[in-house]
């Protein structure tokens, strides 16, 4: 229990230093997934994975942290990250960590900054851009359902 308390310590370390797209939404996880598919799927998205790390680590024994990891993306978006700098394929499918906390659950994408310092002009850069604009329109979806 004390490793997962420093590991997601460290995470809101990590969180608090970067400037990740982010909702925060009076739902439950369950339908917060649900809500998020369909906000995804408004903006030609779709739900490619959702992973459930919180029953994993019940099932090991561990307390729930009430924490999902969904995955989105579409086809268009690999094709432009092939076209315009095959690295850009480690950010796909884009990462959303949901956090419920108190009859709220919160959403996070992954930081974009490093990926915009690394990419500071041309091809890459505006589609990073695109992306980050879309994870904010899909979150504002999902804020608004």
């Amino acid at each position: 229990m004390r490793l997962l308390v420093v590991l997601l310590a460290g995470l809101l370390a990590l969180a608090a230093s970067a400037e990740p797209v982010s909702a925060t939404k009076a739902v439950s996880l369950r339908q917060a997934v649900d809500d998020l598919t369909l906000a995804a799927a408004n903006h030609q998205l779709v739900l490619v994975k959702v992973q459930p790390i919180d029953s994993a680590l019940v099932k090991r024994g561990f307390g729930d942290p009430h924490v999902r990891i969904l995955f989105i993306g579409s086809e268009t978006a690999v094709r432009w990250a092939e076209a315009a700098d095959p690295r850009l394929l480690n950010m796909l499918p884009l990462r959303l960590t949901l956090i419920e906390r108190d009859g709220r659950v919160t959403v996070l994408s992954d930081d974009f900054e490093p990926w915009l310092r690394e990419f500071p002009t041309g091809e890459a850069h505006l589609f990073l851009k695109a992306w980050q604009a879309e994870l904010r329109s899909t979150l504002e979806d999902f804020v608004g359902q």
